[in-house]
């Protein structure tokens, strides 16, 4: 699967400092790769899964396993190159809904800091002790 997301700037001004831009994701195209027949085929639904996309890191997820995430939406993780220079840049953590084509943002009010940059953290069920749920 080849994930690609396009990002714009909120008023974009040539003139202004890097560290003033907006950036917000503005659209989600996904690829199904098919390596026996050497075909990238585009696809416009993920049905019942959800996908995480965010700095070298990427999760396929069943939203039956997960009912707190909406299917058929791929969850992002700001990956801008620029973020980690200007301190004050705002992030772009969102989720982006493949039905509707549309993105709603998930950390708001903005974190005081854009470091470190933010990664999904996925838990490893299969060790969770049940005894931890009592504290």
């Amino acid at each position: 699967m080849q994930v690609f997301r396009s990002q714009d700037v909120v008023d974009y001004d040539p003139r202004a400092d890097n560290a003033t831009h907006v950036h917000y994701t503005d659209g989600i195209k996904i690829f199904k790769v098919e390596t026996m027949a050497e075909k990238v085929m585009e696809i416009n639904s993920l049905m019942d899964h959800v996908l995480l996309v965010g700095l070298n890191q990427s999760l396929c997820l069943s939203a039956e396993e997960y009912p707190q995430l909406k299917a058929n939406t791929v969850y992002v993780a700001d990956d801008h190159e620029y973020l980690n220079y200007y301190k004050n840049n705002r992030r772009d953590i969102a989720a982006f809904d493949l039905t509707y084509n549309s993105s709603e943002e998930l950390v708001s009010p903005q974190l005081w800091s854009n470091w470190p940059t933010p990664i999904w953290i996925t838990p490893s069920l299969t060790k969770w002790h049940p005894t931890l749920d009592r504290q």
